[in-house]
């Protein structure tokens, strides 16, 4: 069974093929263009259209709603750029060889939402898991399983 992790964080994207439940640790990549890329992207959008900034408060409501209570000209440049921003992961999850129609993508971390709400994709092989902690709470499983293991060991 082979998936396609995708962990988009707030200053990175790690693509990270699973085959048989294992990290392929060997074509890991990690690309610098998390959720705080695609803020700043807006607010140069923003300033060249409207000669305005947007507070990223703002902004990430948008990204967690999937709408605001901002004037629609701001809501329009912010929902386009967003959507521009998701176009260019799948990008990047081609340019990697993957195939979006047929590879099992599961999108986690913070950005999972966005795909989830701007990436207009909804396919049976993609899924989303939105945990924020999803990172944290698989590294507590994997410690709490090798420190079992390892008090196995010294009391057998």
């Amino acid at each position: 069974e082979k998936q396609l992790v995708v962990d988009i964080g707030s200053w990175t994207v790690d693509i990270m093929p699973i085959i048989n439940h294992l990290p392929d640790e060997a074509v890991c990549v990690t690309q610098p263009h998390g959720i705080i890329t695609c803020i700043q992207q807006i607010n140069k959008e923003c300033v060249r259209q409207l000669n305005a900034e947007v507070d990223e408060y703002d902004i990430q409501k948008v990204m967690v709603n999937g709408g605001g209570d901002l004037p629609d000209k701001y809501q329009e440049i912010i929902i386009k750029e967003i959507r521009g921003y998701c176009q260019q992961i799948y990008h990047n999850i081609r340019e990697l060889g993957y195939n979006m129609d047929l590879t099992q993508i599961i999108f986690v971390g913070g950005g999972a939402g966005v795909m989830k709400r701007f990436g207009g994709l909804d396919q049976k092989n993609i899924r989303y898991i939105e945990d924020v902690k999803a990172n944290a709470k698989g590294y507590e499983m994997l410690g709490n399983a090798y420190l079992a293991k390892a008090q196995g060991r010294k009391i057998g």
